[in-house]
């Protein structure tokens, strides 16, 4: 399989790949000076990867249309709803049916260790009438933040079932023997990549 990747900036736009890859040179040179933080396609031989370090990798599935992707949520892309925008662009570009999606979220940083401010609450408690639902510890203008938790309503809000939302609730910060951590190290910390393709259809 090739390794698809891309510029992350921390937003919400997604990148489609409809075609076969003709010039991967051309199409790694545009991956990487464009900002994505999402990736779709309906074609094989592809692994699509997103790299993260706190941050919630999220991996999708059609299983009928054999559609994938993957999604980097950091908080921006999270409040910008990262996941649900996937979700659309799943549907109305390869026609995929919410009943045939299966989600899996990576490791990520836990409500436990990820204290944010006013800059992620304020935008937050606007976009979002379940916030109460996805943060605690509020004490003034700070409180903890369940990064996981909130992208896995927003994807329930758009219509997936939760049975069909698997989540590894593992934190990354707690665990430096298991995961990077960018909350805990800083920038020296490692990145950890998570990915998603399909193979070829045989017979």
């Amino acid at each position: 399989m090739k390794m698809v990747n891309v510029n992350q900036v921390h937003g919400t736009e997604v990148l489609v790949i409809d075609r076969r890859i003709t010039n991967p040179t051309a199409f790694e040179d545009a991956a990487a000076s464009n900002g994505y933080d999402a990736i779709v396609t309906n074609q094989p031989g592809l692994l699509l990867s997103v790299s993260s370090a706190d941050c919630v990798p999220i991996l999708f599935m059609d299983e009928v249309r054999r559609v994938v992707a993957v999604a980097h949520a950091g908080w921006r892309g999270t409040l910008g709803g990262i996941a649900a925008k996937t979700i659309m662009v799943m549907q109305d570009r390869f026609k995929c049916s919410l009943r045939s999606l299966r989600v899996a979220l990576g490791p990520s940083i836990g409500m436990c260790c990820y204290e944010v401010d006013d800059l992620v609450l304020k935008p937050l408690k606007r976009a979002y009438p379940f916030w109460r639902e996805v943060v605690d510890k509020a004490a003034g203008s700070r409180a903890h933040l369940d990064l996981r938790r909130l992208n896995c309503l927003q994807m329930e809000e758009a219509g997936i079932e939760p049975n069909r939302i698997e989540a590894v609730n593992l934190c990354t910060a707690c665990h430096p023997e298991l995961f990077h951590s960018y909350r805990r190290d800083g920038k020296r910390t490692g990145r950890m990549t998570s990915g998603i393709g399909l193979t070829a259809v045989l017979g």
